[in-house]
């Protein structure tokens, strides 16, 4: 197995872990406002609701974003296809803030830094090209799946900011 492939596979099984760990039993499928809390329902994935549009993926990928598709056994994530190497998938849940805070206490098997100026609160996932943020108490995580040659070429700053962005969109849109 190549080594792009065994990286991209290992991305794949900590972001399953990720979902694992922010998903809550209850979780349903697109985002709408409880009338008791401020808290997200999730009823529908982001790419169904166009929250994001693959113009918007394509701010993030070299490639030519060529759609969008559902993400099986994951209602609320969706991926952003493309006609090369990357990808651009999009997970939306409830309980944010708890989500969150185990990525910032070091519990996940890699580490996030702090990131400002996204949601309420972000962290940028280095070794993933992902970004997990929370905006009253949604969480909005995406990750730049593919090959390092096929991410936009900018600085790793300006990818976290781009990534950031999409979920800023998101968050804009749900308020």
């Amino acid at each position: 197995m190549s080594h792009s492939r065994h990286r991209g596979l290992g991305r794949i099984a900590v972001f399953c872990l990720a979902l694992a760990v922010a998903c809550s039993p209850s979780a349903r499928k697109t985002v709408a406002r409880r009338s008791s809390d401020r808290s997200p329902a999730i009823t529908h994935s982001a790419c169904e609701q166009k929250l994001l549009t693959t113009d918007d993926a394509a701010t993030v990928v070299a490639d030519p974003v060529t759609g969008s598709r559902p993400t099986p056994g994951a209602p609320a994530t969706c991926e952003f296809t493309t006609a090369g190497a990357s990808s651009v998938i999009v997970a939306l849940r409830p309980n944010g803030k708890a989500s969150l805070a185990v990525w910032k206490s070091g519990r996940m098997p890699v580490t996030g830094t702090p990131l400002a100026g996204v949601g309420d609160d972000a962290v940028w996932v280095g070794t993933l090209d992902e970004v997990v943020a929370e905006q009253n108490d949604l969480l909005c995580d995406i990750q730049v799946n593919g090959l390092a040659a096929a991410l936009r070429d900018r600085p790793a700053a300006a990818l976290q900011q781009a990534i950031g962005a999409l979920c800023n969109k998101i968050f804009q849109e749900v308020r």
